[in-house]
């Protein structure tokens, strides 16, 4: 999880990424234009959809409209004639008019009360608990019923009202009813091609007419929605379940302002193309596209004009610097002008450090071959002088003399052993330390006139000096060798020879030998030699400390190792 939030991170400070985010930035507004535009493109058409819809289930209804808009407009009419006439005409109006019109089976009065007081048939009842009065009644404007086997005609009807008022004052309503058969005949026309059924309710819900008859309507009105609930979805398109289980699309208008309204039905297919539910995803899914078609081309071009030089550019600054001097000069591709520039730029650099890493090796290999020179030359004439000095020993007369000339032919030997172990080294500034004290050792012994010559031990560990220290520590090895061996004691014992690391930063030689390795020999002579151990010791920068135990002297030196240029 935390290497996929690494990479995660990475990424989101990656060239692409950025890209990424900008051409959102730049392309967000446009698309949120788009999104706008499309979407009331969508919703115009919608509206023209649901007008089309609105307007084909009008017409497909047209005669029935009109059939109940006659109906009360004549119940407007009686109402009013009622009003003026008074009860003695009552009868004969209504008579006449149904007499009239084929379209009506019944005209009457019915009463504040509930009594039918008059009627085209002449009869009188009490119709104050039947609902359709209650209904007209409460509402006291015009009212569309639907009457299954009517109390008075015993028919299935429809029955209008229309209320009846003198100076103000509701007396009543003009009843009218008309044979449901023939307001469902007006429905019963040849059937649309595109499958439109068509139902009419009244404004609380109740079914008045439907195609094929109130018997067939439960098919193809919504299951899930209530007729009650129509008329709350005035003026609306949707989609619902059938009671016939298909998935239809609806469409509910006033047929009648708050009297009557019209529910059509289709089939999804007749369903126009613009308004299906695809075009919101149409009207999202383009800007979309045009938004990765623009981060796709933006990544595309970064990747072809900046990313890949960038990467061949960096890969060759990785050779070069992992020490690759042989590759051939960089060369990008179709790069752009100023990437070229950064490429011929690497290519000036690289050559540059190049020529000027090849004078220096070549310059490093003229000084190791002087040094290396100089230290053979240096050997050789010390070894020479060692050998002029044997010369001349030989015509001294003094064993004394001799023995001076002695010293100092075993101290310039000493000194050319250092020579020959830097030249042996030229590769390096410093000097194995422990190679130069066998190398010490080994000289002092082969040139050591002490007879029998007891056995000298080593146990050195490899310590790398410059030759400011190696010179004095040589010596002051040689120097102290030199009086153990001319006072060896009787035993002939082994002398100990030691050299190791103390830390980072300090150096220890240890010899142990006879008990006069602590003091000067007795004589000038090793006068001098106190005086040279002190001052290699002062060179070295280091102490001296000596113990005598059990007749043996151990001597240890102890100095810091310089560092370079201290």
């Amino acid at each position: 999880m935390r290497t996929r939030l690494q990479n995660l991170s990475r990424w989101s400070r990656s060239l692409s990424a950025r890209i990424v985010l900008l051409m959102t930035l730049a392309v967000l507004p446009v698309g949120l234009i788009a999104v706008y535009q499309t979407m009331a493109v969508i919703d115009n058409a919608r509206a023209l959809n649901r007008t089309s819809l609105m307007a084909q289930i009008r017409a497909e209804a047209s005669k029935e409209e009109e059939l109940i808009q006659n109906a009360l407009a004549a119940a407007r009419g009686l109402s009013v004639l009622v009003a003026r006439m008074g009860d003695e005409a009552c009868d004969d109006i209504l008579r006449g008019f149904v007499e009239g019109n084929d379209t009506y089976i019944l005209a009457g009065f019915v009463s504040r009360e509930g009594m039918l007081t008059c009627s085209s048939r002449g009869e009188v009842m009490d119709l104050s608990d039947r609902p359709a009065f209650r209904t007209a009644i409460t509402r006291g404007s015009a009212t569309v019923q639907m009457l299954p086997a009517a109390a008075v005609t015993g028919r299935d009807v429809v029955l209008v009202t229309q209320p009846v008022s003198r100076d103000g004052v509701m007396l009543g309503y003009i009843a009218l009813s008309i044979p449901h058969a023939i307001v469902v005949g007006q429905l019963d026309g040849p059937a649309p091609a595109d499958g439109l059924r068509l139902a009419v309710i009244d404004s609380e819900g109740k079914l008045l007419a439907a195609t094929n008859g109130l018997d067939e309507a439960p098919g193809f009105l919504p299951a899930e929605i209530g007729l009650a609930d129509l008329p709350k979805r005035m003026q609306q398109t949707f989609r619902a379940t059938a009671g016939s289980g298909e998935t239809r699309v609806f469409a509910v208008t006033p047929m009648i302002e708050d009297t009557v309204l019209l529910v059509g039905s289709w089939p999804l297919s007749a369903e126009p193309r613009s308004d299906g539910p695809w075009q919101t995803v149409f009207a999202i899914a383009l800007p979309v596209l045009m938004w990765v078609a623009g981060v796709g081309v933006a990544l595309y071009g970064m990747q072809q004009l900046v990313i890949r030089h960038v990467a061949d550019l960096r890969s060759a600054m990785r050779r070069f610097a992992l020490g690759e001097r042989d590759a051939a000069a960089l060369a990008l591709a179709e790069a752009p002008a100023e990437l070229e520039e950064a490429q011929r730029a690497f290519n000036r650099m690289a050559l540059l450090i190049s020529e000027g890493e090849a004078r220096r090796e070549q310059d490093l290999k003229d000084k190791e071959v002087l040094l290396r020179e100089v230290h053979h030359r240096v050997k050789n004439n010390l070894q020479l002088i060692a050998s002029m000095m044997n010369l001349q020993a030989r015509d001294l007369q003094s064993d004394e003399a001799r023995h001076v000339v002695a010293e100092l032919q075993r101290r310039v030997r000493g000194m050319a052993v250092l020579h020959r172990a830097l030249y042996n080294t030229p590769t390096s500034t410093t000097v194995d330390a422990a190679a130069l004290v066998q190398a010490v050792v080994t000289d002092v012994r082969d040139h050591s006139r002490t007879l029998p010559l007891p056995e000298i031990d080593t146990t050195l560990e490899p310590v790398d000096l410059y030759p400011d220290q190696a010179v004095p520590l040589s010596l002051l090895l040689a120097e102290t060798l030199n009086t153990a061996l001319c006072d060896p004691g009787d035993d002939r014992a082994p002398i100990r020879v030691g050299l190791s690391a103390v830390g980072d930063n300090h150096v220890r030689l240890s010899i142990e030998g006879p008990a006069g390795l602590s003091g000067a020999r007795a004589g000038p002579r090793g006068g001098v030699a106190q005086k040279m151990l002190a001052a290699f010791l002062r060179q070295l920068d280091g102490t001296m400390e000596t113990d005598q135990l059990a007749g043996r002297c151990h001597l240890t030196v102890t100095f810091p190792r310089a560092s370079y240029g201290a």
